[in-house]
């Protein structure tokens, strides 16, 4: 209806996912950029993660394209399947012939081995793409570990990419999909676009509707990312919807009282401008009494354990959170205790700045009386108020219990110590790996030695120096 008066070639805001209109903002490259890697690496699964719309299969698309032609690709578009159809629907995908009537299991696996070896044996990779993976039944699940049991000496036959919403997470911490957990070797939590993004993410699709000129003001821009929060899919709702408010109300552009139109129309009552005052300054009053209880207890639930205390913590835990491509931190629970349900875990440690630079993941620097320090990369400068405190997160080691962890240990101290010392006691082995490390020698499993270990596991999350 507006397309001939703003002078465009057709709609540029449909949801349809036409590749035309992809946009890739700097969080979305990031993410492909890990799907990219996992798929490089030896492991056999892959997870991306993210709210409702915020673009996951906007990266699953553009992976698929910059995949080279010897890829083999299987999507599976619905997980309501039990692991029979799971089977058959991986044969179809693949191209994979069999007697629909008569196939077993049994039959299915066979015929799906057989197709892997042969395409690893032409030199072709393999790869399932799974949206909507919070779905699977853990059934499902386990039968899809199964499969990557094919491997070679150096690699998986097949990988999965496992792509969802957040509650898949919590699916994968399940205790009988453990074994599966372990063998994720690359995730990232795609989260929704920043304000700046928002704006190109508006501007290009606009441009390449055929738009020569900007339809948007910079202010009905900011409104709009205010009102979905950057998410992809709603953008695309409420600007069109303003688009045609625009039209209606003969404006050569949209502004932000077409943007508040629109939400109005898309019958969103949480973002609604309430008339009664009085009401909003009681919600408002409200908000600033759970806020200020909040932070009163962000980091962690019991105050013996309580850090520094400064009026911008939130944002520093913010910041520290945004390395680990981790959304916005709930304000409702102690941080410590949210980062865990992205199986990360936090250390609080008092140690030199060279202890710290040895375990090599970002920390936070508390100062006396000024706010925490994001430490990013390695520094040999002394860092002004310091008080020898710092505050980090560490991936947690993907087991179920204690005889798991220490099998785990034991493992990890066999990779990082010579043979002669194999053979010696436990606290004699942590000693000398905290000795040869550089980290404080207590000769235990401490917080700092299992965030060194880990970070030394797998290449997953931020470091301050890559290649170590």
């Amino acid at each position: 209806m507006y397309q001939n008066y703003f002078g465009l070639q057709a709609e540029p805001f449909s949801i349809a996912p036409d590749p035309n209109y992809l946009y890739l903002s700097e969080r979305h490259q990031e993410a492909l950029a890990h799907l990219t890697q996992g798929l490089q690496g030896s492991g056999g699964f892959i997870l991306l993660t993210g709210e409702v719309g915020t673009g996951k299969t906007t990266v699953s698309r553009a992976l698929i394209e910059q995949l080279p032609e010897s890829t083999e690709t299987a999507f599976i578009l619905n997980p309501m399947l039990n692991e029979d159809e799971l089977l058959a629907s991986l044969c179809d995908e693949f191209g994979i012939r069999y007697q629909k009537r008569s196939a077993t299991r049994k039959v299915l696996t066979d015929k799906l081995s057989q197709f892997l070896l042969k395409a690893n044996e032409d030199g072709r990779q393999c790869v399932v793409l799974i949206d909507e993976a919070q779905h699977l039944r853990p059934q499902v699940l386990e039968q899809l570990r199964l499969l990557t049991n094919l491997e070679t000496h150096n690699k998986k036959l097949l990988r999965v990419i496992l792509i969802g919403q957040p509650e898949l997470q919590d699916l994968l911490r399940r205790q009988e999909l453990r074994q599966l957990a372990q063998r994720i070797t690359a995730r990232y939590h795609l989260l929704p676009l920043t304000e700046q993004d928002t704006q190109r993410y508006i501007a290009y699709r606009l441009q390449v509707a055929g738009a020569n000129r900007p339809l948007f003001t910079a202010a009905a821009a900011k409104r709009a990312h205010q009102l979905t929060q950057g998410i992809p899919r709603l953008l695309n709702l409420y600007c069109d919807r303003a688009l045609l408010a625009a039209y209606t109300d003969s404006s050569p552009e949209v502004k932000p009282t077409h943007l508040n139109q629109a939400a109005v129309e898309l019958d969103c009552p949480s973002r609604k401008v309430s008339r009664n005052n009085t009401k909003w300054l009681s919600i408002m009053g409200s908000i600033l009494l759970f806020t200020v209880a909040a932070l009163a207890t962000f980091w962690y639930s019991t105050p013996s354990n309580e850090p520094l205390k400064v009026k911008n913590d939130y944002l520093s835990a913010k910041a520290l959170a945004a390395t680990w491509g981790l959304p916005e931190p709930s304000l409702s629970e102690p941080f410590c205790q949210w980062v865990e349900q992205y199986d990360l875990a936090c250390a609080k440690l008092n140690q030199t700045l060279q202890q710290l630079q040895a375990i090599n993941y970002p920390a936070l620097l508390y100062r006396k009386n000024a706010a925490p320090l994001l430490m990013e990369s390695r520094t040999s400068a002394t860092i002004a108020g310091w008080t020898g405190e710092f505050l980090l997160l560490y991936q947690q080691v993907p087991v179920s219990n204690e005889n798991d962890l220490e099998d785990w240990v034991k493992q990890q101290l066999k990779r990082h110590l010579p043979e002669e010392l194999h053979k010696e006691s436990s606290t004699r082995q942590l000693r000398a790996l905290q000795v040869n490390n550089g980290l404080r020698v207590t000769g235990e499993l401490d917080a700092a030695t299992m965030a060194w270990l880990s970070s030394r596991s797998s290449d997953f999350g931020p470091r301050l120096t890559r290649g170590e």
